[in-house]
Parts: C-alpha cells; structure tokens; sequence
C-alpha cells in the first residue's frame, strides 16, 4: 500500500534493481576509451589540493568531485577503475528512484519506473563516465524524495523543529541533496528553483485549505532551510565567478545553435530511451524505436493520475522546469545539451512507473515481461557502438611508431592533452621523440628540414570535424600522404615522409 511501511518485498526489489543498474553500468565499463571530459577528471586528480581547487574555479567547475574521486582512487587508475564510482553512484540512484515511485504509487508503480532509469541508454553512459553526473543524480533523487514525502504531509511538515511528529527526515533529504547537488555542479541550480516552486504550491495549499499558523509554521520552516541551503553554496559560486572573471557563460561557446534537430537529439536521449553519441550531437539506432513513444503514453497517464494531487505537481515541476529553462535560455546563449538535463528525467520515469501502475490489473505481467526486453534492445547499441574516439589506439600507434626528430600535427586543440594522457605507460613520453604542435606552418616548415610528419584528423569532444578530404587539402604542401590509417570512426592518422635530398 502506498505510504506504508517496508516489506521485506519492497527491500527485495529495491535490492534487486539496484544490482541490475549496476551491473548494467559495469558491463565494458573500461572499454570504451576516456574522451576530453574524463582526461580533464584523470589530469586534475593528479593534482596537489590547492592547485586542484584553482584550477577548478578557474574552469567553472566545482572542486568537490575531484577531491572525492581523488580520495577514492590509486595512483594510476585504469579507465574501469575511475568510472567505478560513478557506477555506484548511477545505481543508488535507481534505488532511490524506486522508492520515490513507491511512495506515490505503490511498489509496482516503483519497479517501473526504477527499471526504466536502470536500462535507459543515457543514464548507463552517464553512469560509465568519469565525470559528476551520476553522482549529480543521486543527490537530486535523495532531494525529490524528500520534496514528496513534504507533499504528502504537508501538515507535519509544518510543525516546529522540536514536535516529536515534525516531518524531520524529507526536510533533511531536501536539505542534503538539493545542498550536495550545488556544490557539486552548477547544473543543479535549475533544481533550487524547480524544488522552490513545488514548494511554493505546498505552502500555497496550506494556507488555502488549513488555519494560517500552519502556512506560518511552513513558511517558517521552508525560510530557515533555504537559508541555510544558500549560505553552504554560495561561497562556492562566489569563486567561480572571482576566478572565471564573471565570463561564466563563456565556457558554453561549444554548444551547437538551438535547432529542431537539436531538439529531438536532447529529448530523445533523456526521455526516450535512445543512446546518444558522446561528441557527436545525434542519436545512436534504436534497437526497439517502438519504446518512445510507449514511454511517452506511460508519462502521460502518470500526470493524469496525479492530477490534483500534491506529488504531480511536485513530479511535473521537478521534469519541466529544466528543459524549459535551457530551452528559453537557449534562444539566447545555446546551452541545450543531453547532459545538462539528465536529473530532469528522474521525475519522468517516476511518472511513467506511475503511469504503468495506472493501467489494468490485468496488463501489469505483459509489462513487467515486455518493458524490460524492449529497455534491453534500446540499450544494446551502448556496448557495440564506438560511442568515443579511440585516442587510446591513436596514442598507442603514434607512440610506437614515432621516431626522434618526427613532427604529429594535430587539427583539434585538446589533441596533445589525449595523446600525453592516453598513451601506453610502458613508452616513453610521446613529446620526448616527436613535436606535438597545432600550427600548420610549424609543421610544414619542419618537414621542409627533413622530419617525417604524422597528421591527425580528429575530435575529442563535442563540435564540428574538419572532413578527411578538407583536412587534406589542408595540408597539400606536403604532397600525398605515404599511408592513411583509419582509427576507428572519428581519428585518421596520415603520414608524410619527408622530402627528397636536395
């Protein structure tokens, strides 16, 4: 029943789900090759306390992470090793996800909509990097469960801090998650104003339909809270915007235009089940296309059965107000990226489980057996798709064939920071043999002396890439390569030998 206290059955599925998301994140979890945002994770937990911190602020990003995931790692991680934590952290969140959708539902209602955060494609990529997002997650599933258990008794919620029956623990959850996700990332701060808004209608509500010292008593409550809540991470913004001379919007220059197309890749990743690429701004094939809109229904049913009712309210807000914040800003600066609305989509498989759980009795066994084979097929693709450059493979090859006096010219900035990093341990540093240079002139002006040229062509991130046949003509003073080698779907290497004698 939904609002009752733990069966040793709730605990069992919670478990179970739990261990599915995580062995769903752990599957191949070091296959895949870091890309630039995790070389930038390896590069600064490698760093003393106080140059990590800076160098943090300095580059728009809070310390907290890095500190943590320094704390957890040895002195040389693997990929798998430094992914790891983000594993757990993506399959916590699951448990988490189930519990909210219990709470408003029931336990089936949370079996959905935990399974669909498990295997959605998105949400395993993200729970496979070396990055905050998934610990992100979490924070902000440990706050929206507490923001529901508000909405649900609204009235204990108002009492004094010292009453036996004060609704203490959704305060506290409310309180650690929405705190721990700011001052771990700036893309939680759509959360303080989503979570504040779902707040704002609690509050509402009591003062319409019960005596005022109950609004006072919440109102009282909400204010200290808050306050606190601002005066933990403030600090922290404060130094980001000291550091970064107040450009913070600077760094999302890389964003593509706000475009239909753009659109669709943002809500498909998120909401629909599919898998993105990582640097390339689209959509991987779907292995069942037929689960987004089945998704989409399921949402839909969910908001119609919480209609009038605190929760989907609180639900709606926590899954709209994002999107429809990138989405306005956006028109102005582009900042809608799959990433930047990933914890939007904890409230939206609540609301499909919810939605699930709103069909007939009689239904439920074909969805408990056709959901997860379908969520299975959209997240095969995550395991066989080259989701990432392999600037491992790149590194490896130029550092064992490189000679002395070599030239590697590279068209993408960041390329010298993957090939140093991603290179085999077992070499020696590729920089001691061979100039890893940027500029074309430098490159050519070498070859010219006599050095034997290695050109790559490649990204390591999210952007545009020059095509082979532009990036060769680019480079015509060298004359025709001696050999091109392709390294996986986005790097090719091409070498020039050096000019004749004389």
């Amino acid at each position: 029943m939904v609002g009752a206290s733990w069966s040793r059955g709730d605990w069992t599925w919670l478990v179970l789900l739990s261990l599915l998301a995580l062995a769903a994140r752990c599957i191949r979890l070091g296959h895949q090759p870091f890309w630039l945002d995790e070389v930038f994770t390896y590069q600064r937990i490698r760093l003393d306390t106080a140059t990590l911190i800076a160098d943090s602020f300095a580059n728009r990003h809070m310390p907290n992470y890095f500190l943590l995931l320094r704390s957890l790692m040895p002195a040389q991680p693997d990929f798998a090793a430094l992914r790891l934590p983000s594993a757990l952290f993506g399959a916590l969140s699951v448990g988490v996800v189930f519990a909210i959708g219990r709470r408003v539902a029931g336990r089936f209602a949370g079996c959905m909509a935990a399974l669909l955060m498990a295997l959605a494609p998105t949400q395993v990529q993200y729970g496979q990097e070396a990055r905050s997002y998934a610990l992100l997650l979490l924070l902000v599933a440990i706050a929206l469960w507490g923001l529901i258990g508000l909405a649900q008794q609204p009235v204990r919620a108002a009492l004094g801090w010292r009453r036996p029956d004060n609704l203490w623990l959704g305060w506290v959850a409310w309180f650690a998650g929405t705190l721990g996700a700011l001052d771990l990332l700036g893309d939680a701060m759509p959360w303080l104003l989503a979570s504040n808004g779902a707040l704002f209608c609690i509050w509402r509500h009591l003062r319409v339909t019960h005596p005022p010292a109950l609004a006072h008593g919440f109102l009282r409550n909400w204010l200290w809270i808050q306050a606190l809540v601002l005066a933990c991470c403030l600090p922290f913004y404060v130094a980001i915007c000291v550091a970064s001379n107040a450009r913070m919007l600077d760094v999302f220059d890389w964003v593509p235009a706000l475009s239909w197309r753009g659109l669709w890749v943002a809500a498909g990743s998120i909401y629909l089940m599919r898998p993105a690429e990582v640097v390339q701004f689209g959509l991987m094939p779907a292995g069942a296309a037929v689960l987004s809109p089945c998704v989409v229904v399921l949402c839909g049913l969910g908001l119609f059965r919480l209609r009038g009712r605190m929760e989907g309210r609180v639900l709606g807000l926590a899954f709209a107000v994002l999107p429809l914040l990138l989405l306005a800003v956006s028109l102005v600066k582009p900042m809608l990226v799959p990433r930047y609305l990933l914890w939007s989509a904890l409230a939206f498989f609540v609301l499909a489980g919810v939605g699930a759980a709103a069909l007939p009795q009689r239904w439920r066994p074909i969805i408990a057996v056709a959901l997860p084979l379908l969520c299975l097929l959209n997240l095969w693709p995550v395991y066989r798709v080259e989701a990432k450059p392999r600037w491992d493979r790149t590194a490896a090859m130029l550092a064992t064939v490189a000679r002395p006096g070599d030239t590697i010219y590279v068209d993408d900035p960041n390329a010298p920071a993957m090939l140093s990093t991603l290179q085999p341990r077992s070499q020696p540093p590729l920089a001691s043999k061979a100039l890893v240079t940027g500029r074309l002139d430098l490159a050519v002006a070498r070859w010219r002396q006599g050095s034997r040229v290695w050109a790559v062509n490649g990204r390591s991130a999210l952007g545009q890439r020059e095509s082979l046949a532009g990036f060769e003509a680019k480079l015509a003073a060298l004359g025709h390569p001696q050999q091109t080698t392709a390294l996986g779907r986005e790097i090719t290497v091409l070498e020039f030998a050096p000019p004749p004698a004389g």
